[in-house]
Formats: structure tokens, sequence, C-alpha cells
């Protein structure tokens, strides 16, 4: 997949098939808009694309509510790729970007520039300086036939509306397993391993620390997980630990994960932690005694809880044991 990260004119690329949003987290909502973009690629020649944003718009626009995306960047690459996307445009949002019109983001931007010749977006897409752009200008443009334009209601289940704020909502709560059920895989953390204190190592349970940088984080508290190291094709069991360490008076949020059944040094490599569910919230303990003997207790109850719920090689999908 290729990631450009400007709209300037491409003379030597096919027309373009072209889904446009946001698409944090690529839940099952979007999932549907990107099958239905895949049906245009009946060969080779067929190119297919996504236009999203970076930052987010939310950020530039209203930064005093902006929450973080759900998940980082190479995320989103991953799986935009896994599901075939030949092109990903990654456009700078800026405010001189978000003053330009509605009329010239399609005719500048979609038509001249990037060469659209079908367009899939949710059909409460709004665009152009003060959102002014909607679907029924879009409308306007394909009955010209300037463009092929198919638009999709909200999709859910009975229980949600597939909404990436809904998820932001779940994860931010701590309900991992709603999030996933929306998401359609479980939602995971990734970076680079750090240095820490080595108090988890002190304790019998040494930990692989992240910092969660753009991603948003989840409830503090203590999660059954799986873990991805860098280089390895296998999933590994997980207990992880998201928050402060009120036990040592920490105040800044951090990403703790103690792989069972390793031994190794992870400084410095990559690592993927999918969150399966949340198992507990942070506690302070009168003795170190007794925090680890609830770890020991957390361990147990992760061990039980990853017998049922395993995960597929690359995280896209569920696959439970009951």
């Amino acid at each position: 997949m290729i990631i450009k990260r400007n709209y300037i004119e491409n003379k030597d690329r096919s027309p373009l098939s072209i889904a446009i949003g946001n698409f944090d987290g690529i839940h099952l909502g979007h999932r549907f808009i990107l099958n239905e973009l895949k049906k245009f690629k009946k060969s080779d020649k067929d190119k297919i694309a996504v236009l999203t944003f970076n930052p987010h718009p939310v950020k530039v626009l209203k930064p005093d509510i902006w929450k973080n995306n759900l998940i980082r960047f190479r995320t989103k690459f991953r799986l935009l790729k896994s599901m075939g996307i030949d092109v990903l445009y990654q456009i700078p949002f800026t405010i001189t970007f978000s003053n330009f019109s509605s009329h010239f983001f399609i005719e500048n931007i979609l038509i001249k520039n990037i060469r659209m010749k079908n367009i899939l977006v949710g059909e409460d897409f709004r665009f152009g300086k003060n959102r002014e752009g909607d679907i029924n200008l879009l409308k306007e443009y394909a009955e010209k036939k300037v463009f092929n334009l198919k638009y999709f209601k909200k999709k859910g289940s009975k229980d949600f509306k597939f909404s990436s704020s809904i998820v932001r909502q779940l994860v931010s709560s701590g309900h991992l397993k709603k999030a996933s059920k929306i998401l359609g895989y479980y939602w995971e953390v990734e970076g680079k391993v750090i240095s820490g204190k080595s108090k988890g190592r002190e304790l019998g349970y040494p930990t692989a620390n992240l910092n969660y940088l753009y991603q948003i984080p989840p409830a503090n508290g203590i999660y059954a997980g799986w873990a991805k190291i860098e280089g390895e094709s296998i999933w590994r069991k997980a207990a992880i630990s998201s928050g402060i360490r009120p036990h040592y008076n920490g105040v800044k949020k951090i990403l703790e994960v103690h792989l069972l059944y390793f031994s190794g040094n992870l400084y410095q490599k990559r690592l993927r932690v999918a969150f399966i569910e949340k198992i507990r919230d942070e506690l302070k303990f009168d003795s170190e005694k007794s925090l680890i003997n609830q770890m020991d207790k957390d361990c147990k109850n992760v061990k039980n809880i990853l017998e049922k719920k395993y995960i597929n090689n690359d995280n896209e999908g569920h696959n439970e044991r009951y």
C-alpha cells in the first residue's frame, strides 16, 4: 500500500475509487464501507484508495475536547493494507485546509488532483469551510456525471452503533469487551518498549513498559490480553497494567505488560498489546507482600480468561472457545 501525504496531481495514476473519512479505529462500520470499496477493484488495473486526515480535524478545530486517536498510525496502516487498499492519502489537516470551500475540495482536490471516479462516504460526511459541504452537494456533482457516488447510513448492532466516539468512551471507561464488538478485533496499543524502574522484576513479575503518546489510554486497571513481540509470529499471554501505579505514588499514566511464560530483554523492541478484558481496578496495598499475592491471583485470572479468548495471527477478528 502506497502512502501519500499530499494531494498533488498524480498524472501517472488511473482514476481512483476512493473512500473518505477519518477511519479512526477501522471499526465494523468502516469495514462495511471498505468492503463496498473493494467491489470496484475488478482487476489489478483498478486501484482503490482511502483519503483520511492527519491530525484528526477535531484536534485542530476543537482542541479542548480532543481525546487522542483510538489507534496508532501503524495499526491503521496494517488494517487498511490487510483489506487490500492500494493507496492511503493522509492529508495534512490545518486551519488553512479547513478554510477551503466545499467546491474547492471537490473540484481541485478530488477531481483535478486525485482524479477520483467513484466516491464512498457515510451519509453524515461533512467537508469544506464551516462544514458547508454534505451529501447533497456531492449528489449535485454525481448527477452531472462528474463521478459516481455511494453513501451509507451508519451501521450498528442491536446494542451499539458502529461509531469511533462510542469506542473511545468504552475504552476510556474500561469496557474493552464491548469495544471489541464494535471494532471487530481486539483494541490494541503499539509502541517501543521503554526503560522503567524495574519494580516488576524485583517483585518477580518483570514488565515491558510503553507510553501511550498519541493514543487514547484505557481506564486505569489490570487487564487480560495478548502481546506480540517485534520479529515474532506468535501472540503471548499477557497480564497488563494501565495506570499510575498508586502503590508507588505514581503520577504519569503508563502501560506495563507482563508476558507469561517469557524470559528475555524487550527494551527498544516494538510490542503490540491487544486488550481482552478488564479484571480489576488499580489498588494501593498495605505491603509489597500483599501486592505480590494480588499479582499471583491476577496472573491466574488472566490464564483462565485467555483459555477461552484467544487471538488469530494478526488480530483481525475474534476467536473464542466456550
